[in-house]
């Protein structure tokens, strides 16, 4: 906590089932010095998607919704942006938003992670029409806030009443998490509740209001029933609130990858056992939370933080693996590289590999190194195994991490190469590379060319350029890779630049030019 600047914390524990422990720790803020206790309440952000998806799956349980009936049935009004659709919102279904398989960027216009205003729910959701969508209906998982507040609007529609209180009726008052809550008024006027810290800033924004993706605030107390709700597979109290074959499906991860219904999670190895680890980690708005269970194991833990530090997220990791060694042996990898048969390929089929590729935040180069296909990681040249299966496999990072297996996807309807990862929030848009023909490069983009700042929170905090690189515009050191209309350009990773505002907006974001 001292190394990162973290002012409070609380955690809960459960073991076989039943809870094993619970403390705070440090403050609420620096200013008051209020202790925290069990019963402060924090901010859980994107914890509070896996709640939304709770509440949804028991409304779709009692008749009130159905997973895949298009988005349209619920909202006849509701329109989105899309280059691959004439009319998304008759395809788009409440499976694709909580799976994050809509395609939707994560920010919306109104109400967003880099606003200080605070708008409306229904202002908030409003504004999504005038977003595009990054990818086809169902094609691929991007991880976005959108569907989760879309998802959370056609509840409230449903049950003709506000989300929050659907939250609380619906999950909460059953589970007797009596702290928690997502109403904004309730949380903003409780004394016992911890204040966000992030460093730079003098304060953060209070109520936010992208509610069912991230505006649930609780204690380590009530996660103590939610962490039990979940290990028993939705039975709380001795009887089932939420049925099994509908826990399950919420956990089915029926499209592949490593994200299900609003949670996400994988398989681990510890002696000769294969456990699941489920998650739904949270962070933002100067508050972290980690949440993370296993039901074979009847092991759960949830961390609550009030200041975005990144170590933080390892809270916890220790605790359980300490405690799955001791009950089942030491962790070893599922799948190693040597697992895949190897493919060899010409060095004219490797190429299609070679180049830079861009994922959520981070970026991956390929080249060929002595007809060796390599992959750059912490300034190391990986081998990566080329198989028929799976197309490629990269090495885990250390002995206990599973090898990565990716699909290659070719390009099309305006739209680069992209690698599919089996695990995790790794998946790659291909960005540019050594062999690449050069593009239009327009001498109307003049005007666009210069450095702009991202204001967060009505303060400037990140500078990007938008510069011309081999006849294509680049933010930073991401490709525009499509100009759809005067001024409106898509990405490598499919997120809309559009010229035509004032100001220019990128993923919705407002870009301010730097005075000269």
């Amino acid at each position: 906590m001292a190394k990162e600047e973290i002012p409070g914390a609380a955690i809960c524990l459960v073991v076989d089932g039943k809870p094993a422990w619970i403390e705070g720790f440090g403050v609420t803020d620096r200013k008051s010095k209020r202790p925290i206790g069990v019963d402060t309440i924090f901010s859980i952000q994107s914890t509070s998607k896996n709640m939304t998806t709770t509440a949804i799956m028991l409304a779709a349980q009692r008749g009130m919704l159905d997973l895949d009936k298009p988005v349209a049935a619920y909202l006849p009004t509701f329109t989105v942006n899309s280059r691959f659709d004439a009319r998304p919102q008759e395809k788009m279904t409440l499976r694709h938003l909580l799976s994050s398989r809509a395609g939707f960027t994560h920010d919306a216009p109104v109400g967003n992670n880099f606003d200080l205003s605070f708008p409306s729910f229904a202002e908030h959701v409003d504004s999504i029409s005038q977003t595009w969508l990054r990818f086809p209906i169902g094609e691929r998982f991007r991880y976005a806030n959108l569907g989760f507040d879309l998802a959370g609007h056609i509840l409230q529609t449903a049950a003709n009443k506000p989300f929050a209180e659907c939250l609380q009726t619906m999950v909460f008052d059953p589970l007797g998490m009596n702290d928690t809550t997502a109403d904004t008024e309730t949380y903003s006027q409780r004394a016992n509740r911890a204040v966000g810290h992030r460093r730079g800033y003098e304060s953060v924004p209070l109520r936010i209001p992208f509610i069912p993706a991230g505006g649930v605030y609780a204690s380590a107390r009530d996660l103590i029933p939610y962490l039990l709700f979940h290990l028993h597979k939705g039975t709380a109290g001795g009887r089932a609130l939420l049925e099994e074959k509908r826990w399950d499906e919420m956990h089915s991860f029926r499209f592949g990858g490593a994200y299900s219904l609003g949670i996400a999670g994988g398989q681990l190895r510890f002696g000769d056992t294969d456990l699941w680890m489920l998650t739904h980690n949270g962070g933002g708005c100067g508050f972290g939370s980690v949440f993370r269970f296993y039901p074979q194991a009847k092991l759960g833990v949830a961390v609550l933080f009030n200041a975005e530090g990144s170590a933080a997220y390892r809270w916890g990791g220790a605790l359980t693996d300490e405690i799955l060694t001791r009950n089942y042996g030491k962790q070893t990898a599922r799948t190693r590289i040597d697992d895949f048969a190897a493919a060899k390929l010409p060095r004219q089929a490797l190429q299609k590999f070679v180049g830079n590729w861009i994922g959520r935040e981070f970026a991956r180069n390929f080249t060929l190194v002595d007809g060796v296909l390599v992959m750059q990681r912490d300034g190391n040249n990986v081998p990566v195994r080329t198989s028929s299966a799976v197309d490629i496999v990269v090495p885990g990072e250390d002995p206990a991490r599973d090898a990565v297996a990716m699909r290659y996807f070719p390009a099309r309807a305006g739209m680069p190469p992209h690698l599919e990862s089996a695990l995790g929030d790794g998946n790659l848009d291909y960005n540019d590379g050594p062999d690449d023909a050069p593009g239009p490069d327009k001498k109307e983009w003049d005007k666009y060319v210069g450095r702009y700042w991202v204001d967060v929170w009505g303060k400037p905090t990140r500078q990007v350029s938008v510069l011309r690189k081999n006849g294509y515009l680049y933010l930073d050191a991401v490709r525009m890779v499509v100009e759809s209309s005067r001024g409106l350009f898509f990405m490598s990773d499919g997120e809309a630049v559009d010229f035509r505002k004032n100001p220019p907006t990128w993923r919705n974001i407002p870009l301010r030019r730097v005075e000269a």
